[in-house]
């Protein structure tokens, strides 16, 4: 590998369709932030293209293609971060693809938080296939089971 201007060996890299750079102004551009953790934001443009863009490294990438880094966000109440995105509606932001995306994670902890999210009030008729899946599945806990069982009654339609 060829040697850069300070010493270290340049490494080529594999080009990636997933990642955007921001060009000029971050704050021209975009217009809602919601922290995430750990230096990540949840954030809009001004086009209503919902992007995570990452502080330490610049990068910024499309929301719908990371939901694993918004999960932190349903360690919060669906009100507190109803609230920070407050100018649009729930439906117009990645989060209902997070809750249905927590709902089908492994282990318990993700679709705990994402039944939490439900039993707060989060709109569960879009979900039904997904908590049908959940009442049946023998590799998820009972307590999760009954959860979803539960919740799955509650938004049959009238």
């Amino acid at each position: 590998m060829p040697d850069d201007r300070r010493g270290l060996r340049s490494v080529t890299s594999i080009p990636r369709h997933d990642r955007l750079f921001i060009m000029g102004s971050a704050d021209d551009r975009l217009h809602l932030r919601l922290k995430i953790n750990n230096g990540l934001l949840l954030v809009r443009d001004d086009v209503g293209t919902w992007l995570i863009h990452g502080a330490a490294d610049g990068l910024v990438y499309p929301a719908g293609h990371r939901l694993v880094w918004l999960l932190p966000l349903l360690e919060r109440t669906p009100s507190d971060v109803s609230a920070e995105l407050s100018d649009v509606p729930v439906t117009d932001t990645p989060l209902p693809a997070l809750v249905r995306f927590a709902l089908t994670a492994w282990g318990s902890y993700w679709p705990t938080l994402a039944l939490d999210w439900l039993d707060a009030g989060w709109p569960t008729r879009d979900l039904r296939d997904v908590l049908a899946d959940m009442k049946d599945s023998r590799e998820l806990s009972q307590p999760l089971r009954d959860r979803a069982l539960r919740l799955w009654h509650a938004s049959a339609p009238a």
